[in-house]
């Protein structure tokens, strides 16, 4: 099972870095973690999302 993972990872990440470019990738993941950051509830990460990804988004 393991090989076929590797390979369907492989795959995916081959299909994202060619049809996607790599600043839709670095979006899609800035959103994922800011959703992250939501649900824990925890003001500590706010502070670090917001200071990090504050100076990307500009």
């Amino acid at each position: 099972m393991g090989r076929v993972a590797g390979i369907v990872l492989n795959f995916f990440k081959n299909f994202l870095l060619k049809y996607l470019g790599t600043l839709v990738i670095e979006k899609i993941v800035i959103l994922l973690l800011g959703e992250l950051v939501k649900r824990t509830n925890s003001d500590i990460d706010d502070k670090i999302y917001e200071i990090v990804f504050e100076k990307v988004e500009k």
